[in-house]
């Protein structure tokens, strides 16, 4: 399997988790107890992982075939 096509998936499967994060971050403004902490949470992981996954794109796109 080529390194490029790993990086694509890996890539696709952290925008998973970063639209999860997001649905989540929003869903967390219901009125609960403690709620900044989980809108922190979500902030902080959507955002990680929509770091990574623009990494990992950029990084297929520059890996040779």
């Amino acid at each position: 399997m080529s390194s490029k096509l790993l990086h694509a998936g890996t890539a696709f499967a952290l925008l998973l988790v970063a639209a999860f994060c997001g649905y989540g971050w929003l869903a967390s403004f219901e009125p609960t107890a403690h709620a900044w902490a989980w809108q922190i949470g979500y902030a902080v992981s959507g955002l990680t992982a929509l770091t990574a996954a623009i990494l990992q794109l950029k990084r297929a796109a520059t890996t040779p075939v």
